[in-house]
């Protein structure tokens, strides 16, 4: 049972990408019916098929591609030309041939009760016997449940085992000669002669079979020197000769019940010794080069990125340990043996990561393939002349795209044909080809897949689209005279919005176009949009090459960091509070030439402000199609090649935010939902200017009482000696008596200046230094050490640790005042 089922996986897959194939070039056979090599190849799928079907004893499946087969057949040797009429039966026939095989991969059997394959037969013989199609339509709806009965007999329920207990003597002429012929019709299926065709099967050998030229024979010769070489294998591999031929028939009439039992043993030969030459028949159809695969579960493949993902993080984070320890370490020998190890196991995991994510690659093609037929047929359907090109379908995408952007590519073929192209007479107007062409295009741009679809067709006008948008009440008047050409393109993506003046099969409804968008921001892509009226329109689709690990630039903002997709990074720049203008309440940023929207990343987010802006702002320009805004934020961390982890049941669906991320140093680091971003900015820009919001931050301080200095030393009285000193300045005193104590009140109280003794017990002045810069609110926060410690080492480890002076006891008063003057700016 094992073996049947791996057979029959097999059969599924090799039928299913055979019967894709083959759809995809019976279209181009109808652009080119004299390809004879063209024809002999899809006449070879659908035997493949047919002979694979029979030897799993697929009847309804069989029945079928034997009776296109005769079509194709009868077209291969120049007997018939292929009108669009006959590709019309043959792709109804492929389509059901689709069904039955879906239907055999969910139940095992191809009885598929929905797809009633008998008018499509009909037809097809029609074609073969040169009739009328709709004769052959109205013939296949009074013959598809129609009994073979002639007189009271129907010949249905006559078999050869039950043909004994008719009574032919009570039969009239007509109804005896047609049981008479039915019988002989089943004994001839049952008995298969020794010569078909042009073929004699006797003379054919298992040592001579290599000679015989399967694509010149005919179906019924194929099938019957198949079973043939079937019947040697299982004698042995030799013909019998003539002698012991009366043998045989004597062994014939033995009794019935050795009958019966070799009746039951062939079937069970019969699969046994054809599983080797159907496989090796199906492997010479498909191709002449062997390829040696391997099929596994996609789940392996997820898990096998989850653990790459993995690795990644545990390299990034060894990244970071070694970047800490060769600042500590300067000069140590081990240190360059350290960097050789973190350097290849960087190299490593590089490679692995790119292999893994090849083994999940598929070309486009796959997805690429169903579209000649799409535009086929509704072409025809719209009664338009259309030929589709395709380019770069060998261009590979991860799996799990693949998947999502099939439907989405539908939409937008689809809005090309019934939308971009015209019809034939008002083409032959315009002076163009009657024929349109709709090109799909895919390639690779960097770390992005484009694929671009355009067409020839008429084009859309920028005015027009804005007058149905005002119509339908999408834009308002005065957002339509601010808007540039491309924003107005962008304009189709609307839900609700649609130029088609009638609601068809095909268009018209307004839904489609706002769904592809959808679609394709989910995967981190961008659309952009191109036409010129009268010559045709371009949509360029890029998208990540995978979901699962992406470079990213990270940013802070106010002490959170975030992590924004690259692939949506037009550039960063750095500008001060002066470049930034208010038009209508609202504010911009003028970058050469152009007028961008701006946003403070902590008003979209609500960020708590507590660090004061510095002088320069970073601006992050983001981009989404043909939307572009400016994003303010604190900082710029750097570029990082991250891995997208889920927030879990609790967390997700956050407002702008796509997941979340581990950084080297532990941390995690929340993932920006351009997309979703973009809308948020929209309705941050609308009620909250951007000036007003970097001055919510500054804190005016006029005179030296509003300042807080902080005090920390073991020594009681080391810490008299300084707040006798600072008490002349005015200036507010706190004390701690050592660095833990000094870190708890510095997150309770907002302190201006630390004055920090370096010998302390629990915690001494470099790690509470240290601490204290690893939160971005005390970045600037002026830090004084006063210490005993003279040395070049100990001043060079107070820098490092971030240090702003150092003062070394004995000091006078003074010095220390003006110092504290110095970092307060009294």
């Amino acid at each position: 049972m094992d073996e049947i089922q791996e057979l029959l996986e097999d059969f599924l897959v090799e039928a299913f990408e055979m019967i894709e194939e083959m759809d995809q070039d019976l279209v181009e056979l109808e652009n080119s019916p004299d390809d004879l090599d063209l024809l002999n190849k899809i006449f070879r799928v659908a035997h493949t098929i047919k002979g694979s079907g029979s030897f799993l004893n697929f009847d309804k499946l069989t029945r079928l591609t034997h009776h296109m087969e005769a079509v194709l057949d009868k077209a291969r040797k120049g007997e018939l030309t292929i009108t669009p009429e006959i590709m019309d039966v043959i792709l109804e026939s492929v389509d059901a041939m689709k069904g039955i095989l879906e239907y055999i991969r969910d139940n095992g059997d191809d009885s598929a009760p929905d797809i009633d394959i008998e008018p499509i037969v009909v037809k097809l013989d029609a074609i073969v016997n040169g009739e009328n199609k709709k004769e052959a339509e109205s013939e296949s709806q009074e013959s598809s449940n129609k009994p073979k009965i002639v007189g009271n007999i129907n010949l249905d329920e006559i078999t050869l085992e039950n043909a004994d207990e008719i009574d032919l003597d009570s039969l009239e002429p007509e109804e005896l000669d047609a049981v008479l012929e039915h019988l002989v019709e089943l004994r001839n299926k049952k008995e298969k002669p020794k010569k078909i065709g042009n073929i004699n099967l006797e003379d054919i050998t298992l040592e001579n079979a290599d000679e015989i030229d399967l694509d010149s024979l005919s179906p019924e010769e194929a099938d019957a020197v198949l079973e043939h070489l079937v019947e040697l294998r299982n004698k042995g591999g030799k013909t019998e000769p003539k002698e012991d031929k009366k043998e045989q028939s004597q062994e014939e009439k033995k009794s019935e019940e050795t009958k019966e039992e070799k009746k039951e043993i062939a079937p069970a030969k019969k699969q046994e010794l054809t599983q080797e030459q159907k496989k090796k028949e199906v492997r010479k159809a498909i191709s002449s080069v062997a390829e040696q695969t391997i099929r596994v579960d996609v789940k392996r493949l997820d898990q096998l990125m989850n653990l790459i993902g993995e690795l990644v993080l545990a390299k990034n984070r060894l990244i970071k340990i070694y970047n800490d320890v060769e600042e500590r370490y300067e000069g140590e020998k081990f240190l360059e043996e350290l960097n050789q190890v973190v350097s290849s196991i960087s190299i490593v995991t590089t490679d692995l990561q790119i292999a893994v994510m090849k083994t999940r690659m598929l070309p486009i093609g796959k997805v690429f393939n169903k579209f000649p037929r799409l535009v086929r047929d509704l072409s025809r359907e719209l009664g338009k002349k259309v030929k589709l090109i395709i380019e770069g379908e060998d261009t590979e995408l991860d799996k799990s795209i693949i998947e999502e952007i099939g439907d989405p590519l539908v939409h937008m073929i689809r809005n090309s044909v019934d939308h971009g192209i015209e019809p034939p007479e008002e083409r032959k107007k315009l002076g163009k080809p009657e024929e349109g062409t709709v090109w799909l295009r895919a390639y690779n741009e960097g770390n992005m897949i484009v694929i671009e679809i355009k067409d020839d067709g008429k084009g859309m006008d920028p005015e027009v689209l804005k007058r149905k948008a005002i119509e339908k009440g999408i834009i308002t008047e005065s957002e339509a005279a601010n808007m540039s050409d491309k924003e107005a393109f962008m304009l189709i993506f609307k839900p609700g919005f649609s130029t088609a003046a009638k609601v068809t099969s095909v268009s018209g409804r307004g839904v489609g176009m706002d769904v592809v968008k959808t679609n394709i921001e989910k995967l981190n892509g961008i659309i952009e949009v191109d036409s010129a009226p009268g010559k045709g329109s371009t949509f360029k689709l890029k998208i990540p090459l995978t979901l699962a690990i992406i470079q990213a630039l990270l940013v802070a903002s106010q002490e959170d960091l975030f992590a924004v997709p690259l692939s949506n990074v037009i550039e960063t720049v750095r500008i001060v509070e002066e470049d930034i203008y208010t038009i209508e309440g609202k504010s911009v940023l003028k970058l050469r030439e152009e007028v961008l929207p701006l946003v403070n990343m902590a008003d979209i987010f609500e960020i708590e402000k507590v660090l004061e802006p510095e002088k320069y702002l970073y601006v992050v320009i983001l981009g989404l199609g043909a939307t572009k805004i400016g994003l303010i934020v604190d900082r710029f961390i750097g570029q990082e090649e991250i891995v997208i982890k889920s927030l879990g049941e609790f967390l997700k669906g956050i407002p702008g935010i796509a997941g979340a991320t581990i950084r080297g140093d532990g941390r995690v680091t929340l993932i920006i939902d351009v997309g979703t971003l973009m809308k948020l900015a929209k309705e941050t820009h609308n009620k909250k200017i951007v000036t007003e919001s970097l001055n919510e931050a500054k804190k005016k301080k006029e005179k030296p009482s509003d300042y807080t200095v902080m005090l920390v030393d073991d020594s009681a009285m080391d810490r008299k000696i300084m707040r006798n000193a600072l008490e002349e300045l005015g200036v507010n005193l706190i004390e701690a008596k050592d660095g833990v104590e000094a870190l708890q009140m510095l997150k309770n109280n907002e302190v201006d200046a630390m004055l920090i003794d370096i010998e302390m017990p629990r915690m001494d002045g470099y790690t509470l230094a240290q601490e204290i810069r690893k939160y971005n609110k005390y970045r600037k926060l002026p830090l004084i050490a006063v210490t005993s410690r003279t040395t070049k080492s100990d001043r060079v480890r107070g820098v490092e640790v971030g240090m702003n002076e150092y003062i070394t006891k004995p000091y006078t008063p003074e010095y220390l005042q003006n110092v504290v003057r110095r970092n307060l700016g009294l």
